[in-house]
């Protein structure tokens, strides 16, 4: 029996060993590539309410790698989720600091095809950044549109309400003037006021008459000057209100620039700078194949003393 248990312990091993050494033999080589780039963000106008986050969920993104995957035609099946969406997932190492990305990809195919990988990753990349901050520009722009909309429709309206004030407030003087010149009219006319005036304060109701007329005359002047003023000026002679209107005018010629320069900005802005691209591999950095032939070895041996052990003995014949 302690024959038998041996062989069947033996022939166990033997055969993980075998396997293991035949898988570990299998195993394509990996080869590994870096290349550490520079993230730049777009400068655009602080009436751009944008807040943009590149970080490892944005390398890991399953329509990114879809995309990598096209551009290196790593399937034929375009409608498919190929592999390499959840390859890229594993094997692609994400390290930021200080505003740099290095990013560590791993792979069990070509020298080349690994560069090749890493190198078109960071392409689809900056891509994908730059639609992501033209579809941001678009519809803060959009926004931003609207809000000058707004803001030029308030300024008609203060701008209507303020015309209609100033015109009646002219219309009041006017009236006010026509009122005065009449009254000066009538009075002068009467000749007793004359005579009166002419006394030059001899009585105190000479007095009276001539204060009358100059306070009358005072009013006058005043009035004809702010009809001036208003007549130059127009709404500008409201200083308060026309001070609004000019800052109203200034936010929407703000906002107006503001999504000239964020177009200026999608033009000439590039995302990524490659400081230390992609190189080719020196040579490979696995699969660690006598570690798979160990792990298979120990599994053997551990398997071996299990069918060793609880094996069903097989009973003797009994001699007659």
């Amino acid at each position: 029996m302690a024959v038998e248990r041996r062989w069947i312990f033996l022939v166990t091993v033997l055969v993980f060993l075998i396997g293991s050494t035949i898988y570990a033999l299998r195993q394509p080589l990996e080869f590994e590539t870096s290349a550490l780039v520079r993230i730049k963000t777009p400068p655009l106008p602080h009436e751009f309410a944008v807040h943009l986050r590149w970080d490892e969920d944005f390398w890991r993104s399953p329509d990114l790698a879809v995309e990598v995957a096209k551009k290196i035609r790593i399937s034929e099946e375009p409608e498919e989720r190929w592999p390499v969406v959840s390859w890229l997932y594993t094997n692609l190492k994400i390290k930021e600091t200080d505003g740099l990305v290095t990013l560590t990809l791993r792979g069990g195919f070509g020298q080349r095809a690994v560069r090749d990988t890493l190198a078109a990753y960071i392409d689809e990349a900056a891509k994908k950044m730059k639609s992501d901050v033209r579809s941001t520009i678009e519809s803060e722009s959009a926004r931003l549109s609207a809000l000058r909309q707004a803001l030029e429709d308030h300024r008609q309206q203060v701008i209507q309400a303020l015309t209609a004030r100033v015109d009646e407030r002219k219309a009041l003087l006017q009236s006010q003037k026509e009122t005065i010149e009449k009254e000066l009219q009538e009075f002068l006319k009467s000749r007793i006021a004359q005579m009166r005036i002419g006394e030059q304060g001899a009585t105190i109701e000479g007095w009276y008459y001539r204060n009358y007329v100059e306070s009358l005359l005072r009013r006058l002047e005043e009035i004809e000057r702010e009809l001036d003023l208003l007549q130059s000026k127009g709404i500008a002679a409201v200083e308060g209100e026309y001070q609004h209107i000019l800052a109203l005018e200034e936010r929407i010629e703000s906002i107006a620039q503001a999504q000239v320069e964020a177009q200026q900005v999608l033009m000439s802005w590039e995302p990524v700078e490659v400081i230390t691209p992609a190189q080719l591999p020196q040579g490979p950095v696995g699969p660690d194949r006598a570690q798979t032939i160990l792990w298979g070895t120990g599994i053997g041996i551990l398997l071996g003393l299990l069918v060793a052990l609880f094996s069903p003995r097989r009973r003797e014949p009994s001699k007659p």
